[in-house]
C-alpha cells in the first residue's frame, strides 16, 4: 500500500483475474507473456482498475504497462521497485528487462544499463554484479594473440562438435568455446559444461568458458511488445549478436567468431546468417566450418538425440565423442526411472495421481531424488570403462545414496533402483568401451561378475526380509543376472510395442512372480502371494479400471511392490541399452 494507491500481486490462475491483465495489457498495445507473477496498482484494494502493471519470469521483468489516465502519477518507480524487491526476496541480485527502444530514457533514469539492442527491442539490466561480474571472469581469461571464440550448446557434445573445436582451433593463437548455460536442454548445463572439458581436452590453445545468463534464446526472449510475431526471431538474434559485439567479444580480446554450417535446421542456419551479417560491422570476422560428415550426413547432437529416442544406443556411440559416453547412459537411467514414475495408475506406487501407500513420497520428491541421482550414475559409468573396480562402484554407490537422502529429506526413494541400475550402467558402460555396443549375454557377464565380488548390505529392510523369508533378494538376482528379466519380462515388454499400457502390463507381469521384499517387509509372506494373485488375474483380464481399483486396495492394506518397480525401470534401462 502507498499514498492513494494499492499494490498487489494478482493470482492469474483465476480466469477473470487473468482476463483483466490481458484486457489491460492490449489497451496499452502489449500481450501477457508467460510471467511467475504480476504486479498491479490499482486506486484503492477494491478497484478493479489496473493502472499500472508489471510481471516478473525469473529475474525477467516483463509486460510492464502504465494507463495513460495515470501517466502522469510516477506509477513506473513504485511499480519496478516492487518488482526488483521480489526478486531480490527470490534470491536475484540483479534483474533484466526486455523492453523498446523507445522505453531506453524512461528505465535508464530507474537505474537500468541499456545492454544490447536490436531495431524493435533492447536488453536493460539493473543491480550489483550481472554482467559486469561474468565479464570480469572472461577477462581473467583472456590471453593475447589472434583470439577466437565458438558458443556452444553441445546437448550432447559428439565428434562433430570435437572436429569444429579442433579446425577452429588451428586458425588462431587462442580458441575460447563458451557454453551457454540455459538450462533448456535435455542434458543440463552442468553435464554439458563437464562434456565440453573433457571433450576438447588436448587441443592446443583451447579454453573452455562457462556459460552466463546472458544468452538470449528464442525460449528466454519474450515477445510481448512486438508488433509482429514473425519478428521474433530475428529480433532475439540480433539481440544476442549485440551482446556478443558489445561485451563478450571485448572481454576476451575476440576477432573471429567460428560456427559449424547448418544444412538441416532452419534456425540455427538463419543465426549463421545473422552473425555472418552483424559480426563484421562490429569488427568480428565470421567463419563458418563445413559440418563433420558421415555418408553424407552430419555428424550432430540432433542425430544422436534421435538415436537415443529410437533405442539406437550404438548409433548414438558412433556419433558421441569418447568422453561423453557415461553422461547418456546416465541420461537413459535417468529416463527409466521417469517413465517408471510415470506409469499411472500404479498399485501402492507414487505416480502422477499420488502417492500410493507411501506417506512420506509424492512425484515431486521423487522428481528430486532422481535429478539428485543422475550425476552419479554418470560417475559410475565413467569409472567402469576401463575395468569395474568393485570397491569403486560400491563406494560411488554410497555417496549416491547420500545425495539422495539429502534431496530427499532422508527418504528412502531410490535405494533399489540405484543399486540394479548403477550396477547395469557400469557394464554398459565397460561393454561400449570394449566392444562399442551392448548385446544381452555380454551384459549378463558382467553384471554377474561384478554382483559376484560385492557383499550382502547389512541393516537393510530388503536385506533383512531375504534372511527371514529366505527369498532372493536384490543382490542374489543380480549374481544370477535377473534370469527373469531377460527370459521373460523383457521379451514380453518389448512384445508389446507401442501399447500405451506397456509398463502398466508388464509392471503386473513383474508382479505376479518377483518376491518383492519391499512387499515383504511392510506385510509378510501372505500378503506377498496375494499380490502375486492378484497381478496374475488382472494381466489376464488387463483394465485400467482394474489397476485403479488394485491401487486404492493397496493404499488401504499398506501394500507397496517397490522391488517391482525396481524391476520395471531396470527392464526399460536394458531395453534402451541394446
Amino acid at each position: 500500500m502507498c499514498a492513494n494507491h494499492h499494490i498487489s500481486v494478482l493470482p492469474l490462475s483465476l480466469p477473470s483475474v487473468r482476463k483483466r491483465v490481458e484486457d489491460f495489457l492490449a489497451a496499452n498495445g502489449l500481450r501477457l507473456d508467460p510471467v511467475d507473477c504480476y504486479v498491479a496498482i490499482t486506486r484503492s484494494e477494491d478497484s478493479d482498475a489496473i493502472l499500472a502493471g508489471g510481471g516478473l519470469s525469473g529475474n525477467v521483468i516483463k509486460c510492464v504497462a502504465v494507463s495513460d489516465e495515470a501517466r502522469s502519477e510516477g506509477l513506473t518507480n513504485k511499480l519496478i521497485s516492487q518488482l526488483i524487491s521480489i526478486a531480490g526476496e527470490k534470491g536475484y541480485s540483479t534483474v533484466k528487462l526486455f523492453t523498446k527502444p523507445s522505453n531506453v530514457r524512461i528505465f535508464s533514469s530507474l537505474g537500468f544499463t541499456l545492454l544490447a539492442e536490436a531495431g524493435e527491442a533492447v536488453l536493460m539490466e539493473n543491480g550489483l554484479g550481472g554482467l559486469d561480474s561474468y565479464l570480469r571472469y572472461l577477462r581473467g581469461l583472456r590471453r593475447e594473440g589472434r583470439n577466437g571464440a565458438i558458443v556452444m550448446n553441445a546437448n550432447p557434445f559428439t565428434r562433430g562438435h570435437r572436429y569444429l573445436v579442433s579446425q577452429a582451433a588451428a586458425q588462431v593463437d587462442n580458441l575460447y568455446v563458451i557454453v551457454v548455460k540455459e538450462d533448456l536442454s535435455r542434458f543440463p548445463y552442468s553435464e554439458r559444461l563437464a562434456m565440453v572439458r573433457a571433450g576438447c581436452a588436448g587441443i592446443e590453445g583451447v579454453t573452455v568458458c562457462e556459460g552466463s545468463d546472458y544468452a538470449i534464446s528464442a525460449a528466454t526472449f519474450p515477445t510481448y511488445f512486438l508488433k509482429k510475431l514473425d519478428t521474433a526471431s530475428d529480433t532475439q538474434m540480433t539481440l544476442d549478436i549485440d551482446l556478443f559485439i558489445r561485451h563478450i567479444a571485448p572481454s576476451l580480446g575476440v576477432s573471429v567468431r567460428f560456427a559449424g554450417s547448418e544444412p538441416t535446421d532452419m534456425l540455427t542456419s538463419s543465426y549463421n546468417a545473422h552473425m555472418a551479417e552483424q559480426l563484421p560491422r562490429g569488427g568480428i570476422d565470421f567463419v563458418e566450418i563445413p559440418r563433420l560428415e558421415e555418408d553424407g550426413v552430419a555428424v550432430s547432437a540432433s542425430a544422436l538425440r534421435k538415436c537415443l529416442d529410437g533405442g539406437d544406443l550404438a548409433g548414438a556411440v558412433r556419433l558421441a565423442y569418447t568422453s561423453s559416453l557415461p553422461f547418456l547412459l546416465a541420461e537413459l537411467a535417468c529416463k527409466a526411472l521417469k517413465e517408471e514414475l510415470d506409469t499411472t495408475p500404479k498399485p501402492g506406487l507414487v505416480d502422477r495421481n499420488g502417492s500410493g501407500a507411501h506417506k512420506d513420497m509424492d512425484y515431486a520428491l521423487m522428481l528430486r531424488s532422481i535429478a539428485a541421482l543422475r550425476p552419479y550414475f554418470a560417475r559410475l559409468a565413467a569409472e567402469a570403462e576401463e575395468g569395474i573396480d568393485v570397491e569403486k562402484v560400491r563406494a560411488a554407490g554410497i555417496e549416491a545414496e547420500e545425495a539422495m537422502l539429502r534431496a530427499t529429506g532422508g527418504v528412502n526413494t531410490h535405494k533399489g533402483a540405484l543399486f540394479c541400475l548403477g550396477l547395469t550402467l557400469a557394464a554398459a558402460s565397460r561393454l561400449i568401451r570394449r566392444d562399442g555396443k551392448v548385446c544381452g549375454e555380454a551384459l549378463r557377464a558382467e553384471i554377474s561378475a561384478t554382483a559376484a565380488g560385492m557383499a550382502l548390505s547389512q541393516g537393510t529392510h530388503g536385506g533383512e526380509a531375504v534372511r527371514k523369508y529366505k527369498v532372493a533378494g536384490a543382490l542374489e538376482n543380480a549374481r544370477e543376472a535377473y534370469p527373469a528379466l531377460f527370459a521373460d519380462w523383457l521379451p514380453y515388454y518389448r512384445s508389446l510395442g507401442q501399447d500405451p499400457w506397456r509398463n502398466h502390463r508388464t509392471l503386473l507381469r513383474i508382479m505376479s512372480v518377483l518376491d518383492d521384499t519391499n512387499v515383504l517387509h511392510r506385510n509378510g509372506p501372505e500378503e506377498l502371494e496375494r499380490v502375486k494373485a492378484e497381478a496374475a488375474a488382472l494381466a489376464g483380464d488387463f483394465s485400467v479400471a482394474g489397476l485403479e481399483e488394485l491401487d486404492r486396495n493397496y493404499i488401504a492394506r499398506n501394500t507397496s511392490p517397490g522391488g517391482s518397480a525396481d524391476m520395471l525401470s531396470l527392464t526399460i534401462l536394458i531395453s534402451l541399452l541394446y
